[in-house]
């Protein structure tokens, strides 16, 4: 009965379902509304990686949209920003603010005299940045600032009023609530361990028994190099901490600092903060010893904190931060890599990915 009521003659099987595999068969169900479409999803509680997710609804700091400045042109720089942050619009189009936790928080850059080169770097490139993406935005989207609220020991800050926060819980629950009154499947805690061509579409093993799918669309991000190993992305360690409650907490908003690497921000009366890769290993001790280190000599009431929520996360990432959204073979596609920025630019690349099977 499990195998004839979920998993045989299936016209799509989705897997990964996080905000682009929920949004890539959400496609799939406007553009086939008469098809058999299910989710499979390894996590055995919603969404994977997008409910780990920290919230940022952000499109890049500079030190970060430097590197890829200076990796990929500017052209092709303008035209990443260009879909996070029209990602982003396009979320708060579809949902309410208050269905998704959104706040127009604004956002800095930090810089302290351990960054002192970057920094210079980054102020030169500043006015370069501004002009290229006027046609973006219609305005600077960044400036450079004295001082922040609950910011302490910078050297300088540089900051944005056009990137925000928002609650990853009540945006998957959102999108939850679409896929699931379209009529789409969601089976968790299933991982797929093969995709095997049989007959006009695959078979898809795991690990009591098989899917059948006539086209199959992988949005595992992080881990679809399990599947297709020659793909050009794979999983990089975040490491995620959350404080006690604070009182008197003066900072808001988010922060970013060394290329993004580190990421901290306002969640109710506590702090999150995440990444550190560039100091180590992704989930080390180390790393979580430096994270909180950071807190501590940089933000105002975070000294001798306790750390409440501990968690590992884990970013799609690979040569380039240009997300992978293209069909590998007949029937089977992908849409990966969303290098750290699922949350501006997974709807988007989900409907991407939910419009290449064929009619």
């Amino acid at each position: 009965w499990e195998h004839k009521g979920w998993c045989q003659g299936r016209d799509y099987v989705v897997i990964g379902a996080g905000f682009v595999g929920l949004s890539a068969a959400l496609e799939c169900r406007r553009r086939f509304p008469d098809a058999s479409i299910t989710i499979v999803e390894l996590s055995p509680l919603c969404g994977g990686g997008s409910t780990k997710n920290a919230g940022f609804a952000c499109f890049g700091s500079p030190s970060e949209l430097l590197d890829d400045w200076n990796n990929l042109g500017p052209e092709k720089t303008v035209e990443l920003v260009s879909a996070r942050y029209n990602g982003l619009r396009n979320l708060r189009k579809n949902y309410k603010d208050s269905e998704i936790g959104y706040e127009a928080s604004g956002s800095i850059e930090l810089f302290t005299s351990a960054n002192a080169e970057l920094e210079s770097k980054v102020q030169n490139f500043l006015p370069s940045l501004n002009e290229a993406l006027e046609g973006v935005f219609g305005c600077d989207a960044f400036e450079i600032i004295e001082n922040a609220p609950g910011i302490l020991d910078a050297t300088s800050i540089i900051s944005s009023p056009l990137e925000g926060i928002l609650d990853s819980a009540k945006l998957y629950r959102a999108m939850l609530q679409s896929t699931l009154e379209s009529g789409i499947d969601i089976i968790n805690g299933v991982k797929i361990e093969e995709i095997v061509p049989e007959g006009e579409g695959y078979r898809l093993d795991f690990d009591f028994g098989y899917f059948e799918a006539r086209e199959v669309l992988i949005a595992a991000n992080a881990f679809a190099s399990d599947l297709l190993p020659d793909l050009d992305v794979k999983a990089q360690t975040n490491r995620v901490l959350v404080t006690q409650q604070l009182e008197d907490l003066e900072f808001s908003g988010s922060c970013h600092y060394d290329r993004g690497y580190v990421y901290l921000r306002r969640l109710e009366n506590r702090l999150l903060i995440g990444g550190g890769r560039q100091w180590g290993e992704g989930g080390s001790e180390e790393v979580q010893q430096k994270l909180q280190e950071f807190l501590a000599k940089h933000i105002k009431g975070a000294q001798d904190t306790e750390i409440e929520y501990n968690w590992i996360g884990h970013l799609g990432v690979g040569s380039s931060r240009d997300p992978i959204v293209k069909t590998v073979k007949p029937g089977l596609h992908v849409g990966v890599r969303m290098g750290g920025m699922g949350v501006a630019i997974g709807a988007n690349i989900g409907r991407e990915l939910g419009g290449l099977p064929k009619e």
